[in-house]
């Protein structure tokens, strides 16, 4: 039987990276919040895959609209096997300069909004005795983030909610982590930062959204752990 995943943010980076990984043996609700073009290309590529996709608008800040994607992924799919809360957004403003609306932005997006998915995606993987959550945590939530301390808490909140929820569910057959990357080759990360991590760097270089996309199908796969975070950061920390 194949097996259906959400992947929230995947329109781009770290998230598109993720959805064509899984697309090519799952299913894929492909969401995303502006970028449709984006979302659009992510799912004919996993259409080649003779995969299903289904692309999905939503604020994951309105828990009615996460409610309402998560439905939808019910009635097309039967259900949500697999979630990868991905979707972030980072301001890198100091805190004491930051607006109301940069902060709460940030911890509604990062944060809450893995909570709201998470939530609706429970009844139905309690119900069917088995499921995958993983959380896209960053280094910014394990060591601290030097430019933006509202990403940084929001991120070292999804680590609390990885040990949570497997706490509270892997009795019922569901298994959460998180991956945590460093510098990854994506917009999010500034371009004027990416030499001076280069040459911190061991590898040599910056992580590739592929590659954090490996990471995930780990542990969106594997029934041996839980409550687990893996740092992919090529040895730098952010």
């Amino acid at each position: 039987m194949t097996r259906t995943a959400l992947v929230t943010g995947a329109s781009g980076g770290i998230g598109s990276a993720t959805a064509r990984d899984l697309g090519t043996d799952h299913d894929v609700v492909v969401h995303y919040n502006t970028d449709r073009d984006g979302a659009e290309a992510v799912a004919a590529d996993i259409r080649e895959h003779d995969r299903a996709a289904i692309v999905h608008q939503c604020d994951l800040c309105d828990p009615d609209a996460v409610g309402a994607m998560v439905n939808r992924a019910r009635e097309a799919f039967g259900g949500v096997n697999v979630l990868v809360n991905n979707a972030g957004v980072l301001h890198a403003a100091p805190l004491e300069t930051a607006t109301d609306e940069q902060i709460q932005g940030t911890l509604r997006v990062n944060l809450e909004g893995a909570v709201y998915c998470a939530r609706e995606v429970l009844p139905g993987m309690r119900e069917r005795g088995e499921g995958w959550i993983v959380n896209v945590s960053s280094t910014a939530g394990t060591e601290g983030s030097p430019t933006d301390a509202a990403y940084g808490a929001s991120k070292a909140g999804l680590l609390g909610l990885t040990k949570s929820l497997a706490a509270q569910y892997t009795d019922d057959g569901i298994f959460t982590n998180a991956v945590a990357p460093g510098p990854v080759k994506t917009e999010l990360f500034a371009e004027a930062r990416r030499p001076a991590v280069r040459e911190q760097s061991p590898i040599d270089r910056l992580v590739q959204p592929e590659e954090i996309a490996e990471a995930i199908r780990t542990f969106a796969t594997t029934s041996a752990t839980t409550g687990q975070t893996l740092i992919v950061d090529g040895g730098v920390r952010s």
